[in-house]
């Protein structure tokens, strides 16, 4: 498994930017060998995962490229369609790599927020400028978007008050949480978790809530974010 974990370490470098990348200059990224380096890029060619530009450059195949160029785009589509359908602030929060489950942050944002940036306005908001941005910290004990995360962790996994654990095991009931006041950065929102396809949570999605209490905005909301999820 060594060696396929070596090979999957350059493949993954080598598919990092759309460009020639030279035996040398990974073998230094990934810390291996040149010989080995240069044996697995040979390898990549034979199998049609890369492309040859000279005796020491190679590129990724355009299919691969492709790929990953599409699976960025989609995110950020798919969020502002979402967006677009509610008419109001959308919010994709993913763990931080390597801290599952104990580190979550805001990863990408679309949509207008109805009202968050009026109540900040006096607090160094400006109205049309929403004051989540990718990188901002979620807490996941507090916000909606936490507390979906967490629930859909495995129980052993996650440690609490006993209404901390409570709150959780009724998002799990319901299929999403939600906040009636704003938490930092966030508005007070309705989310759900998202699931990778192996069905392990990869994050959480929600949505601003702008009819606090409202059952109903609720149970429309939570619709178009399962439609996205």
């Amino acid at each position: 498994m060594q060696s396929l974990s070596r090979a999957l370490t350059v493949l993954a470098e080598l598919n990092r930017e759309d460009r020639a990348y030279g035996v040398t200059e990974l073998a230094v990224t990934v810390g291996l060998h040149k010989s080995t380096v240069h044996r697995i890029l040979a390898t990549f060619c034979e199998h049609g995962l890369a492309d040859r530009v000279d005796d020491h450059r190679y590129t990724a195949v355009d299919g691969l490229a492709a790929l990953r160029r599409t699976a960025e785009r989609r995110t950020g589509s798919s969020l502002a369609d979402l967006g677009g359908r509610l008419g109001r602030l959308v919010v994709l929060a993913k763990p931080l790599p390597k801290s599952a489950g104990t580190v979550l942050q805001v990863a990408a944002v679309a949509g207008a927020g109805g009202s968050h940036g009026d109540r900040l306005g006096g607090a160094g908001g400006s109205p049309g400028i929403l004051p989540v941005q990718p990188g901002h910290a979620v807490s996941l004990r507090r916000s909606a978007l936490g507390r979906a995360y967490l629930s859909a962790l495995p129980t052993d996994q996650v440690t609490g008050t006993p209404d901390l654990l409570d709150a959780l095991q009724r998002v799990r009931v319901s299929g999403f949480a939600h906040n009636s006041k704003p938490v930092a950065s966030l508005p007070r929102m309705v989310a759900v978790p998202v699931l990778d396809n192996a069905g392990r949570c990869a994050g959480a999605l929600g949505a601003e809530l702008i009819q606090a209490g409202s059952i109903e905005e609720v149970r429309r909301v939570v619709s178009v974010l399962r439609s996205g999820v």
